[in-house]
């Protein structure tokens, strides 16, 4: 029997076929369409959400249910003697308080790690956490590490239209209306527990300029590192994969490093709509403070 399992949730862009090449075991996260239940990667596909949502469709996510969490983590045990869960961030959603309530049933044989970060930062994570456990480490020792650098990474991220951000109670409906009246676009960033306003622009170039020399600002002043080598570049996006080839292009043009790219988890997408998309640094685990 291997010792620890990493177990996350499909909010971390991890499908259930990377889950099975990675080795590790994706929780699929359920939302609601005109009420209807449907599981990320598991019974509609983006197209349908998209088409779906761009229609008028009611569209809202909820918690996963308890038994399934716990049956995922039944399933790793059967395997493993331990395992470390990796959610989306606990200020983002009470899934992550759920879990640590469900996990001390399970006396020391469930770590649930809140590490604050969702999409491809909690994909990085997982990652880390998965090559950790490769190298023998326990559950709780690798927690702690992904702990002591949780920080050292960023999202910049901009939508479409404000319409689903009003939707989700996150602006007003004047706010929404004039922004889209006057192709205002917001550059939002997520570090940690919570999405914060860095400032509103008018158009999409002039916010994607925006984005990217907020990151280039940030390697030196928010991360006090050497340069964009210590970072990992990864986008994620809402559109057609033209479009995010097009993005990706000029994100890697920009920073002259290869950048990533996955598509926006659906339960993500729920509140920010076709179109959005954003832009990760994620700090090397051997270029993070007190590691260089």
């Amino acid at each position: 029997m291997e010792k620890t399992a990493v177990v996350t949730d499909s909010n971390s862009g991890i499908s259930q076929e990377k889950a099975k090449k990675y080795g590790v075991y994706v929780l699929p996260m359920p939302f609601y369409v005109d009420d209807e239940l449907y599981l990320e990667g598991q019974t509609i596909t983006h197209e349908d959400f998209f088409r779906k949502q761009k229609n008028g469709s009611v569209i809202y996510t909820s918690q996963p249910n308890p038994s399934d969490v716990t049956g995922l983590w039944e399933e790793a045990l059967k395997k493993y003697e331990e395992l470390i869960y990796i959610p989306m961030s606990g200020g983002l959603s009470g899934s992550c308080d759920t879990a640590m309530a469900l996990s001390k049933q399970y006396h020391g044989k469930v770590v649930v790690a809140d590490l604050g970060r969702i999409s491809v930062t909690q994909k990085y994570a997982v990652m880390e956490a998965r090559k950790m456990a490769q190298q023998g480490l326990g559950a709780l020792e690798i927690a702690g590490r992904l702990q002591f650098v949780k920080n050292e990474c960023i999202i910049y991220l901009t939508v479409d239209t404000l319409k689903y951000l009003k939707q989700g109670g996150r602006i007003s409906a004047s706010s929404a209306m004039i922004g889209n009246v006057l192709n205002i676009k917001p550059l939002l960033y997520l570090q940690g527990e919570k999405i914060e306003l860095a400032e509103k622009v008018r158009g999409d170039k002039a916010v994607r300029k925006k984005m990217m020399q907020a990151a280039e600002r940030d390697i030196t002043e928010r991360f006090h590192a050497g340069g964009i080598e210590e970072f990992y570049l990864a986008a994620a996006a809402s559109m057609t994969a033209a479009d995010a080839k097009k993005l990706k292009d000029s994100f890697e043009d920009y920073f002259q490093v290869s950048c990533s790219m996955a598509s926006i988890p659906l339960s993500i997408a729920t509140h920010l709509g076709y179109g959005a998309y954003g832009l990760a640094l994620i700090r090397k685990m051997d270029k993070q403070a007190g590691n260089t």
